[in-house]
C-alpha cells in the first residue's frame, strides 16, 4: 500500500528561510517534489493492519474492517506461496464472539472448493448437525444414541485404493488405536511394554481371523487364554468396556463406519460428554478410523473444544503428530479453543506434556484471534508474539471479527455469512442434532 504525504496550501508558514538576516525574515513553505512513497514493509511498522495485499484467493470469508477489501483463505495456497509455513489453524476466543461459525464457514466454504471435512470429535452437537444439513455424514455415540463404533473394524477403503496397501495400513492403524485404549484405560501400564504390545497383536488378530464381526470381547477372551502378567493387565483393563458403566459404547459390533465419499464426517459425542474417559475413548476410535476411510485428499480435520482433546495424554500425542505430519498428508488442522490457558489442562505445569500442550500453537502458522476472555490478553499477546497494535486491537473487536495472522501478515477481518448459513451455523438454537 501506498501513502502520499500531503503538500502544505500555499501561504501556509512552515519554517524560516536559512541565511535571513535579522528583520529580513523570509517565510518558506516546506515542499516535498514530487510524492513520497513508502513501501509496505516501512508502514506497517507504523500500522500493521494496512500491509501486504488483501487476501483475495482461496475461499471467501468475510471483509477486512480497515480497508473494506474481501478476505479469502486457502491454507493449502498460501503454503504453496511460501506465505505460511504449515496449513495448521488456531481458533481462539472467549465465548459467543463467532469462533465457531467462522470455523463452519472455513468447512463449508472448503467443501464447495473441493476440501473434504473431517470432525472426530463434536461434545455439543453442532457439527453432526451441519453435516447432516450438508447431506454428509453424521454419527451419534453413546447411551441411547443410535451408532456404535467398533475398534476393530477396519472400515471401507476409500475409491481407487490399493486394496493391500489399504487393509496393511488400516490394520498397523488397528493395533495402534488398540494400544491407546488399553492405555488410556490403565494410565500406570503406559507405555505399553513391547512384550505386551506383541501379547495384543496377538491377540487381536486371534479375534479377528475368520471373524469379521470381532468386538473387544472376543479380544479379553483371546487375552484370559493367554495368560500371564501382561496379557491378565490388560484384560483387566478392556473388561472395563465390556461391562459397568462404560459398557455398550465400544464393545458392539458397527452400526456405522466412515463412509469414504461423505463430503462431511462428524461424529457427534455429546451422549458421553460428560464422561471424559468415555469421550476421550470414543474420539480415539472416531479419529483411527476416519484416518483410515480418508485417503490422502485434502481435508481439514477440525477439534472444536480442544481442551477436551489436549487434557488426554493420548489425544495429546497423536494430535502433535497430525500437526507435524499435516503437510505429507494433505490436512488442514484446525484447533478451536476459548483461551491458551486451556493448554494448562493438558498436564502438570513443567512437565514434557504441558511443553507439548504449549508447543502446539506453534504449529499452526494461521491464527484467528476473537476477543479474549478476562485475563487472558495478557497471555494471548505473549504466546503469540502479538505486536502492540495487534494487542491494543483485541478489546475492540467486535462480534464475528477477529485478528487474522497468516505467517507474518495480519489482519483484521469480520466473518460475513449470508442468512441461510447464519441458520446452518446457529450455535444457540438449541435444536437436536
Amino acid at each position: 500500500m501506498w501513502r502520499r504525504h500531503r503538500e502544505p496550501e500555499p501561504g501556509t508558514q512552515t519554517s524560516t528561510g536559512r541565511g535571513a538576516g535579522p528583520g529580513n525574515e523570509k517565510r518558506l513553505a516546506l515542499r516535498i517534489p514530487g510524492a513520497h512513497r513508502d513501501t509496505t514493509a516501512v508502514l506497517g511498522g507504523a500500522y500493521p493492519f494496512l500491509t501486504g495485499k488483501p487476501g483475495a484467493e482461496g475461499m471467501f470469508i468475510g471483509h477486512d474492517t480497515v480497508t473494506g477489501q474481501r478476505f479469502c483463505f486457502d491454507p493449502w495456497q498460501l503454503y504453496a506461496q511460501q506465505s505460511v509455513s504449515n496449513t495448521n489453524v488456531l481458533v481462539v476466543g472467549n465465548i459467543g464472539w463467532g469462533k465457531t461459525n467462522t470455523a463452519m464457514a472455513i468447512a463449508l466454504r472448503g467443501i464447495t472448493c473441493g476440501y473434504r471435512v473431517i470432525v472426530p470429535g463434536d461434545p455439543k452437537n453442532d457439527w453432526t448437525r451441519l453435516a447432516q444439513a450438508l447431506g454428509g455424514q453424521a454419527v451419534r455415540l453413546g447411551p441411547g444414541m443410535p451408532d456404535r463404533l467398533n475398534p476393530l473394524h477396519l472400515g471401507t477403503p476409500p475409491p481407487g485404493a490399493d486394496v493391500a496397501a489399504w487393509r496393511h495400513r488400516a490394520e498397523q492403524r488397528r493395533s495402534a488405536l488398540m494400544v491407546a485404549i488399553v492405555e488410556t484405560v490403565a494410565p500406570a501400564i503406559t507405555p505399553l511394554h513391547p512384550k505386551a504390545r506383541e501379547t495384543l497383536d496377538a491377540a487381536i488378530e486371534g479375534a479377528a481371523r475368520g471373524n469379521t464381526t470381532a468386538t473387544l470381547h472376543h479380544v479379553v477372551s483371546a487375552l484370559t487364554a493367554a495368560g500371564g502378567d501382561h496379557a491378565d493387565t490388560m484384560r483387566a483393563a478392556l473388561a472395563q468396556l465390556c461391562t459397568g458403566p462404560l459398557a455398550g459404547i465400544l464393545d458392539q459390533p458397527a452400526t456405522a463406519t466412515p463412509d469414504p465419499a461423505a463430503p462431511m464426517i462428524a461424529v457427534g459425542t455429546a451422549a458421553v460428554a460428560d464422561n471424559d474417559l468415555a469421550h476421550t475413548l470414543a474420539v480415539l476410535t472416531a479419529t483411527s478410523q476416519l484416518d483410515s476411510a480418508t485417503g490422502t485428499g485434502r481435508r481439514f480435520v477440525i477439534y472444536d473444544e480442544a481442551w477436551r482433546i489436549l487434557a488426554a495424554p493420548t489425544h495429546l500425542a497423536r494430535v502433535n503428530a497430525e500437526l507435524r505430519l499435516s503437510r505429507a498428508r494433505g490436512t488442514a488442522t484446525i484447533l478451536i479453543t476459548h483461551a491458551l490457558s486451556d493448554t494448562d489442562r493438558a498436564a502438570d505445569a513443567g512437565s514434557s506434556a504441558a511443553a507439548t500442550a504449549r508447543g502446539l500453537v506453534a504449529l499452526c502458522d494461521t491464527c484467528i484471534i476473537f476477543r479474549q476472555a478476562p485475563g487472558e490478553t495478557d497471555r494471548t499477546a505473549t504466546e503469540l508474539a502479538l505486536t502492540s497494535p495487534e494487542r491494543a486491537a483485541l478489546p475492540a473487536l467486535g462480534k464475528g471479527e477477529s485478528l487474522w495472522r497468516t505467517g507474518t501478515a495480519t489482519r483484521r477481518i469480520h466473518t460475513d455469512l449470508g442468512p441461510t448459513e447464519a441458520a446452518l451455523f446457529n450455535t444457540d438454537s438449541g435444536q437436536p442434532a
